[in-house]
């Protein structure tokens, strides 16, 4: 099986895309533990410091994800995170998951940014053929990102989870590396 080629850091115009790192555990706690991140997620709560801990410790070993902190160059600020689970090299596909946790930071293209960055890096550094994300169906603002860098409806999963006192339905969407690659020429 081929090894993952880990970058440390991604640049983009306005931010340092840089490996995950113990260091960033308060912002993450922090930020997991709004509410209006709670109801996007398909976690139904918060964490606390110890269980991020633990989650830390496992993704230190685990060969399938790498997860990024999203940095403002122009302040130094941590403002998100963004990475990629469950890759899976022999079928070249992972999947993707981004989460602006600096509400002040949020609709300023931060998102879009790094998303571009990490897509690249997917199908150039680690030869990906597709990148796939689920999504609560009414996650609309996190909807429209996903179609404006370029991913695409594949599926519904109906009433997959509850949430919030109801059963809500969960959108597949997902980017192939020739349409990435026509779309960036």
């Amino acid at each position: 099986m081929n090894k993952i080629v880990v970058m440390n850091v991604i640049e983009t115009k306005r931010l340092r895309v840089r490996l995950m790192d113990i260091c960033d555990e308060q912002d993450i706690v922090r930020w997991r533990n709004q509410k209006e991140i709670i109801d996007k997620l398909f976690s139904h709560k918060g964490i606390i410091l110890s269980k991020h801990r633990e989650w830390f410790e496992r993704y230190l070993k685990d060969q399938s994800r790498i997860e990024f902190m999203m940095i403002k160059k122009e302040d130094n600020k941590s403002i998100g995170t963004i990475g990629l689970s469950n890759i899976d090299l022999k079928n070249q596909k992972a999947e993707y998951g981004i989460l602006i946790g600096e509400k002040q930071e949020r609709r300023r293209g931060y998102a879009a940014e790094s998303s571009y960055a990490l897509i690249k890096y997917a199908f150039n550094e680690l030869n990906l053929q597709k990148i796939y994300l689920r999504v609560i169906f009414d996650n609309i603002n996190a909807i429209n990102l996903y179609n404006k860098i370029g991913f695409k409806k594949e599926g519904l999963f109906r009433k997959e989870i509850y949430k919030n006192g109801k059963f809500k339905d969960v959108v597949i969407m997902s980017i192939l590396r020739d349409e990435w690659m026509e779309s960036s020429e």
